[in-house]
């Protein structure tokens, strides 16, 4: 199997974007800022590329940190919040602000 380099994703952008004004090759980016090649080539051929696995988020990060801190701040109180009650309020959340999903009956 092969072994996955790990690498810094601001030093990709910088390192995308010399690429792009011409300043550097594709061979000076990878040695200057530690990107390995494929990686340039292919970030600048597919720009939509999904980094993560798995299907797409139905929530946005935002979102997501907010229906936690949600469930913290309920908690912290004394009122700690089940399955049943974090489904229902998806499922309000999905009814106010509608968006293409999966789920039945939001």
């Amino acid at each position: 199997m092969p072994k996955l380099r790990q690498y810094d994703k601001s030093k990709l952008k910088y390192a995308l974007r010399d690429i792009q004004n011409g300043t550097e090759s594709y061979r000076t980016a990878e040695k200057q800022y530690r990107i390995p090649k494929f990686s340039s080539e292919f970030k600048l051929k597919h720009p939509g590329y999904k980094e993560t696995l798995g299907p797409s988020p139905i929530l946005t990060s935002e979102e997501e940190a907010l229906l936690v801190s949600w469930i913290r701040d309920n908690a912290a109180k004394g009122f700690p919040r089940k399955a049943n009650d974090l489904t229902n309020s998806v499922q309000r959340f999905l009814t106010v602000n509608p968006r293409p999903h999966k789920f039945n009956n939001n």
